[in-house]
């Protein structure tokens, strides 16, 4: 059964589990690396790919990832929504790598102005919309949405990952979508996981 009220997990990352990025101008930022606690596992983002272009309602100007040594992978994305949106159809899903990539635990979808105007009390989405709030203002604010150029540039923080993870390659899945069904955004986050320590790195490959 689909949680109505899990759209926080869409919102966010826009753009992506609970992950934590930095959303800013179309600019060059630095990246702090997080070395206060060790995980049993690495997370690499291997890939952001903006799919289903070009979209009817929306244009994107450039969606690329950028990736830098000894760094997160940044998303560095740029969309114009011309019209104002007052109703966001938001769908997450997520897939793990088999022989090929196949439905995995998460799969919800919910409108998301309603989640931001109406605000109810649960936890996990609760803790991912604050992040947004954080480093994604633009993307978790109340509606109406649209109307202007969303420039973003975001990154994955390791100190908001769980503290633990299956290993293996991952695709996370976020569309969203206006009131008539047409999709305005879609985007595909690949995601490679693999246990810490050589023995195990070995095993897992």
């Amino acid at each position: 059964m689909k949680d109505r009220h899990i759209v926080g997990l869409g919102m966010i990352l826009a753009t992506i589990l609970s992950y934590c990025g930095q959303s800013v101008g179309n600019v060059e930022v630095s990246v702090a690396r997080n070395t206060t606690s060790i995980k049993p596992y690495s997370l690499k983002i291997t890939k952001y790919l903006c799919v289903g272009t070009p979209y009817q309602r929306t244009l994107v100007n450039y969606c690329k990832t950028v990736l830098r040594r000894n760094h997160p992978a940044v998303l560095n994305v740029s969309v114009v929504a011309p019209e104002t949106l007052n109703w966001i159809w938001v769908k997450v899903k997520l897939f793990y790598k088999f022989s090929s990539y196949k439905p995995f635990l998460i799969d919800l979808e919910q409108e998301g102005c309603e989640y931001v105007k109406n605000r109810p009390i649960i936890p996990l989405a609760d803790y991912i919309y604050q992040i947004m709030q954080k480093t994604a203002p633009e993307l978790a604010s109340p509606c109406p949405h649209g109307n202007k150029t969303y420039n973003i540039v975001w990154w994955l923080e390791e100190r908001y990952t769980p503290k633990s993870i299956p290993a293996g390659d991952y695709r996370l899945d976020i569309q969203f979508f206006a009131h008539d069904k047409v999709k305005l955004f879609a985007l595909e986050t690949y995601i490679t996981v693999r246990r810490a320590g050589v023995i195990a790195s070995m095993i897992e490959w």
